[in-house]
């Protein structure tokens, strides 16, 4: 395997090393013949995540055009949010993510993997570079056509698992639904107890309460839904997207699961959907998303199931970004994204009565 140049605190590590541990990355997935060369490597930090540390890799190559002109390198975040990282697994679920699943998964889109680096005893990923694409903006919000591309990427991802008992045992894929969360209770708790009088100056106290409310019935919220079950993205929300040329990518991911097939939708309405465009366009996606997977084969999903259980996930938004919030490292925009993301779907649990869904 590539010598361990690559560190997760200083980037990149060594620049001298750099050519050739990418050569050698390269050649040894097939993106660059045996013949061909990386001869100098510029990177350049990319990206807005949390959970890891991102660089637009400028390729020289030797011979010239033989491979890939950039690459973006995904790497293990190299502070406190890389420690939790690692204890929660996530680099490790990506990497199984491209490595396993995406080559099963031939019409979803999402940059192509292209090799890997090592990073102590995790795996950095080489990712094709979107250069064009733009990213999603988080704090903006998402526009109809970002909601429409990404919608239709639901079944892509969907179907191929769907009820897979197999990969559905399997536990390196999250559970977030249909499963006892014990665990994710006791850190929304305490992260709802640290983040709570900065709630109350960002949100109204009916907001505040829905989340609170939440809290305190999200371990029996998730074991009260139902099968059908299949691959989840479990963070599908503007940050983790790129747009370019009428099409959308999905990245990011380290929180795949196995859980319901609301979940992306609800997720994605609830954490990037202005309230107002929300209420306009939510009732046909689930009609569309459920259409979509009966087109491919699929009998349990009926546009009412598909209904209630947008409503019942709803909550979904909360049970990531909580605990984030109150483990990651504080900053500017950090806040400010949560903040947009709260608001938008407290504000949808109001909308869609999704409170009396609440296990008592």
């Amino acid at each position: 395997m590539t010598q361990d140049v690559v560190s997760g605190v200083t980037g990149l590590g060594d620049p001298a090393a750099l050519p050739g541990a990418l050569t050698e990355a390269l050649r040894d997935h097939g993106t660059i013949g045996p013949g061909a060369t990386v001869t100098a490597a510029r990177p350049e930090p990319t990206g807005t995540g949390q959970m890891a540390d991102s660089f637009r890799v400028t390729l020289e190559l030797e011979p010239a055009g033989s491979g890939p002109a950039s690459v973006v390198a995904k790497l293990p975040a190299g502070d406190t949010a890389g420690e939790v990282g690692r204890a929660s697994g996530v680099y490790a679920r990506e990497h199984r993510f491209y490595t396993e699943l995406v080559p099963r998964l031939p019409g979803l889109s999402v940059p192509a993997l292209l090799g890997t680096l090592p990073v102590g005893d995790e795996a950095g990923l080489l990712l094709e570079d979107l250069r064009g694409a733009r990213q999603g903006d988080q704090i903006e919000g998402a526009t109809a056509a970002q909601l429409d591309l990404t919608a239709a990427q639901l079944a892509p991802l969907q179907v191929p698992f769907w009820n897979d008992p197999d990969l559905g045992g399997q536990r390196w894929l999250q559970r977030r639904t249909g499963a006892p969360i014990p665990d994710r209770q006791e850190r929304y708790q305490r992260a709802m107890h640290r983040l709570r009088d900065d709630l109350r100056g960002m949100l109204t106290p009916a907001q505040v309460e829905v989340m609170e409310r939440y809290g305190a019935a999200c371990d029996a919220w998730s074991q009260s839904v139902q099968e059908p079950f299949t691959l989840a993205h479990h963070d599908l929300r503007l940050d983790n997207l790129m747009f370019g040329q009428g099409r959308v990518w999905l990245l990011d991911w380290q929180t795949l699961g196995w859980g319901s097939p609301a979940w992306d939708l609800a997720y994605l309405m609830g954490s990037s959907a202005e309230p107002e465009l929300r209420r306009r366009v939510e009732r046909d996606h689930v009609a569309r998303h459920a259409e979509a997977l009966a087109a491919r084969g699929v009998t349990d999903w009926p546009r009412e199931r598909a209904w209630l259980e947008y409503r019942r996930l709803a909550f979904a938004t909360f049970l990531v970004t909580v605990p984030a919030a109150g483990e990651l490292p504080d900053n500017a925009r950090g806040r400010r994204m949560f903040q947009a993301m709260w608001h938008r779907a407290t504000t949808m649990v109001l909308d869609l009565d999704a409170l009396e869904l609440l296990p008592c």
